[in-house]
C-alpha cells in the first residue's frame, strides 16, 4: 500500500484523518504510531519480520537515547552507530532486492541523527516511547524521507495542537505530488523501458539521448512527487517536513545541483560526516579527502554495486574540479554553465540507470554515435511521439517557472477547482491501470 494506491487514498488516509481529528488531542501520538505501524506492515508484503525489525530498532534507539542522554555516557554513541552501520551493511550486502527492509536507509539515518544530537546535547532525549515512536516512524516520511533534523522535530512538536491551519496547503501539495507521479513520472518510465527492450545496440543516437533525458525526468519527477506528497501529509498532521528539491536542473554547477537535489540527505551527510571530518577548514587536500569520503558513503548508501560507486566517483571528480578551478570558469560563462550542468548530470545518470557492465558501454557508445548502426534512424520519433505531452510537461517542471506561477495562484479558488478535477482524473488512472512503486523505495 503506497501513497499512489486506491487503498491508501480512499481507505487508509480518510480513516486515519477521521481518527486523528476526532479522538482527544492527547491520543494523537498513539494514533500516529499505530497508523505508521499498519502502513509499514502493509508495505512489507509477507515479510512481516521487516515490521519487527523496525519496532526493535525503534525501541532499542529509544533506550540508547535515554542512556546516552545521561552525563558521562557519550562514549556509548560510537558503539550504537557501529551497530546501526552493521545492520545497514548486512542488508545491503547479503539481503539485497526484495529482502531489503523497506525504507531501512531512511529510518536508520533518522535514528542515528537522533542519537548523535542527544549525545551532543543538541536536544533532550525523549522520555515517552510513544512520542518517540510517532516521530521516528511517522508514516509520511518513513519509507523515503525527507530526513528531518531531530532538533526541528522537537521544535515542531508544540504545533501538534494546531494542525488544522495546515490542512489546505497540505492537501494541495499532496494532490500535486500524486498527479506528478501518476500522470508524468509513471508514463515516462515506458519510454526508458522501450530502449532496453529494443536493445541499446539497436537504437539511434537521437533515441539514446531521448531515453536518457526521459530517465532523468522520470527519476526527478518520481522522487519529487513522493517528497511533495510527504510534505502534504506532514502538514495534515501538523508537521512541516523539509523541502527535498529546489529546481536542481536550473543549477549552474554540479555542486549546486546536489545542494538542490535530495537536500535533506545532503544536509545529513554535511552535518554528521563532512563537518565532523573537518569540512573545508583544514586546507585544500583535507577538503578534497573529506569530499571523497562523503561521496563514497553516498554511493554505498544507494547500493553496494560498482555502478553506484562509479556514479559517486564521477560526481566527486566533477565537484572537486569545480572547487579547484572549474568553478571560476563556470562563473564567467553565464548561461552556458547551465548547459554544462545538465549535460554532465545526464551522463552521470548512465551507471545509475543501467547498472554498469557491457550494456552501459554500449549505451554510452550510442549516445556518441558509436557501436554500429541503428535499425531505424527515426526510432526516436516512432517511439517518442506518444510521450510528447509528458516529456514537455516534465521539461517545463524542471524549470523554476511553474513554481513561480503556482505561488501566485495557489490561494485562489481556481487552484482548488483545478486540483479537485486533477485528483479525480488521477483516481481514474490509478483504478484503470497498474501503478509502479516509487523508485527510491529500493534504497
Amino acid at each position: 500500500m503506497q501513497f499512489n494506491s486506491i487503498e491508501f487514498l480512499l481507505y487508509f488516509l480518510p480513516v486515519f484523518l477521521l481518527a486523528y481529528y476526532n479522538f482527544p488531542r492527547s491520543w494523537r501520538s498513539r494514533i500516529l504510531t499505530a497508523a505508521s505501524l499498519v502502513f509499514y506492515g502493509l508495505n512489507c508484503g509477507e515479510n512481516y519480520w521487516m515490521l519487527g525489525l523496525l519496532v526493535l530498532l525503534t525501541i532499542w534507539t529509544y533506550l540508547m537515547g535515554r542512556l546516552i542522554g545521561k552525563p558521562g555516557r557519550g562514549w556509548m554513541l560510537p558503539a550504537c552507530l557501529t551497530v546501526m552501520v552493521g545492520v545497514l551493511a548486512f542488508f545491503k550486502l547479503y539481503r539485497r532486492g526484495s529482502m531489503l527492509p523497506v525504507g531501512l536507509s531512511f529510518y536508520l539515518f533518522q535514528m542515528a541523527a537522533y542519537l548523535t544530537d542527544v549525545s551532543q546535547r543538541n536536544i533532550q532525549c525523549e522520555s515517552n516511547l510513544l512520542h518517540y515512536g510517532a516521530k521516528m516512524m511517522m508514516f509520511p516520511r518513513l519509507l523515503s524521507g525527507p530526513i528531518m533534523e531531530s532538533k526541528e522535530v522537537a521544535r515542531q512538536e508544540a504545533e501538534w495542537d494546531h494542525p488544522e491551519s495546515k490542512l489546505h496547503r497540505g492537501l494541495q501539495e499532496f494532490i500535486l505530488g500524486l498527479s506528478m507521479k501518476v500522470l508524468l513520472a509513471d508514463p515516462l518510465g515506458g519510454l526508458w523501458s522501450q530502449a532496453a527492450v529494443i536493445g541499446y545496440e539497436s537504437i539511434s543516437s537521437a533515441f539514446a539521448w531521448l531515453a536518457l533525458i526521459t530517465f532523468a525526468l522520470r527519476l526527478y519527477l518520481d522522487f519529487w512527487a513522493y517528497s511533495l506528497m510527504a510534505m502534504g501529509l506532514g502538514r495534515l498532521i501538523g508537521f512541516e517536513l523539509p523541502k527535498n528539491f529546489d529546481n536542481p536542473y536550473a543549477s549552474g554547477s554540479v555542486s549546486e545541483f546536489y545542494r538542490r537535489w535530495h537536500m535533506t540527505l545532503g544536509l545529513w551527510f554535511r552535518k554528521y560526516i563532512y563537518i565532523p571530518l573537518g569540512g573545508n577548514r583544514k586546507g585544500t587536500v583535507r577538503t578534497i579527502l573529506n569530499l571523497c569520503v562523503v561521496w563514497l558513503l553516498t554511493g554505498l548508501w544507494h547500493g553496494i554495486g560498482a555502478n553506484y560507486l562509479l556514479w559517486a566517483g564521477i560526481l566527486c571528480f566533477l565537484i572537486v574540479n569545480e572547487r579547484l578551478w572549474l568553478g571560476k570558469v563556470l562563473d564567467r560563462i553565464g548561461f552556458l554553465r547551465h548547459v554544462y550542468t545538465v549535460f554532465v548530470i545526464l551522463l552521470s545518470w548512465v551507471p545509475f540507470a543501467i547498472g554498469g557492465g557491457s550494456q552501459m558501454l554500449i549505451f554510452v557508445g550510442r549516445l556518441f554515435g558509436q557501436n554500429g548502426t541503428a535499425l531505424n534512424g527515426m526510432d526516436f520519433w516512432i517511439w517518442g511521439k506518444s510521450y510528447i505531452g509528458p516529456l514537455a510537461a516534465g521539461i517545463l517542471l524542471a524549470t523554476p517557472f511553474p513554481g513561480i506561477i503556482w505561488k501566485k495562484v495557489r490561494k485562489k479558488a481556481v487552484a482548488d477547482v483545478f486540483l479537485f478535477v486533477l485528483f479525480w482524473i488521477v483516481i481514474y488512472c490509478i483504478a484503470t491501470s497498474q501503478q509502479s512503486p516509487f523508485l527510491y523505495f529500493q534504497y
